[in-house]
């Protein structure tokens, strides 16, 4: 969760479609929240502009409210969640955050721990929440670094283990978020979209017929390493170090920490995967970041996912075979495919 102002902007490009003017005019219809310090873009394909502008209005107030439950520092149902935590006792889920704690504790199981949602507290002390850095407490904190089997929940309430232990959704609630707003697209019959979260996105139907067509982030300079067609319903995610970072002499020190060691992750500058469900890319995107040149294929593997590609700090590339075959390479990189 990031901090935010609440405003948006909307463009209509219109298109014409259909024959002899029998057919209704389809237009292609773009509108832009900034919501949890990124811009969440919405994309659809409609012959309704009047129901595109309701349909968009309904998201922006989900939006808001998902805000209002979600945040990891701003006043929510987490930050108070947290500070109930922090009493030792045993204190009720709020229900907007009952699925995302079970998932959460699902990947952190499916990830070997590496997709860890309980360091929200040393996530804050490295100055990634709002705050200045903290060093004498991030060095407290990795004495005893928190995981996601200290927080003991029946599904109703829960108790932590661990002083140090902070929940921060910021590695999923994005994906949950694209999701619902995808659900929502759905339900009301809008069947060609993308919901585009900062770059993270989700991809449904075509655009007028033809794939959509999809870029890859370089995460060294303005431009992408890749681009590949999409047509049908697929999330694309990308965790990086460029977005959120800053340094400290001549370390940089950027917000996806490695739950092994407490410290940023190294030898990885972006991670990006293919897969139908947004809330296992965006999970799945952290946890490859955190150690993906190491262990992808069995990293991948185990959070079921089959497109992955990283990009090292030394800009090498690493794809596996299945996404190798979707997408077309723009960089004269080294590239190693793995099955």
């Amino acid at each position: 969760m990031h901090r935010k102002t609440s405003f948006h902007v909307i463009w209509l490009f219109l298109f014409a479609l259909g024959v002899g003017g029998c057919e209704r005019r389809q237009h292609l219809v773009e509108q832009h929240f900034l919501e949890f310090g990124t811009l969440i873009g919405i994309t659809m394909i409609t012959d309704d502009l009047n129901r595109a502008q309701q349909l968009l209005d309904e998201i922006e107030r989900r939006l808001r409210i998902q805000r209002s439950q979600w945040h990891a520092w701003e006043e929510s149902d987490l930050t108070r969640f947290n500070r109930m935590l922090h009493s030792g006792s045993r204190v009720e889920v709020p229900a907007s955050l009952g699925q995302l704690l079970k998932l959460s504790h699902e990947y952190h199981e499916a990830s070997d721990g590496l997709f860890n949602p309980a360091l929200g507290k040393l996530i804050a002390a490295y100055g990634f929440q709002g705050s200045d850095a903290d060093m004498t407490a991030v060095a407290e904190i990795i004495r005893d670094i928190p995981n996601m089997r200290h927080l003991e929940f029946d599904g109703k309430t829960a108790v932590s283990r661990n002083q140090h232990l902070q929940i921060d959704l910021g590695g999923i609630a994005k994906g949950y978020a694209v999701g619902l707003i995808s659900e929502y697209l759905d339900s009301n019959q809008v069947e060609n979209y993308i919901v585009n979260a900062g770059g993270d996105m989700l991809v449904a139907g075509n655009r007028f017929g033809r794939p959509w067509s999809i870029g890859i982030q370089n995460p060294f300079a303005p431009g992408v390493v890749a681009s590949l067609q999409i047509e049908g319903k697929l999330s694309l995610f990308t965790s990086g170090n460029y977005e959120r970072r800053y340094r400290e002499g001549g370390t940089l020190t950027h917000h996806i920490i490695d739950p092994r060691n407490g410290k940023p992750s190294l030898g990885q500058s972006s991670a990006t995967v293919l897969v139908g469900d947004p809330v296992r890319a965006d999970v799945a995107a952290t946890a490859l970041m955190i150690d993906g040149f190491n262990t992808a294929p069995d990293l991948a593997s185990s959070l079921q996912v089959n497109d992955f590609l990283l990009i090292s700090d030394q800009r090498k590339i690493l794809v596996s075979r299945s996404l190798a075959d979707k997408i077309q390479i723009k960089v004269p990189w080294p590239l190693k495919i793995v099955n």
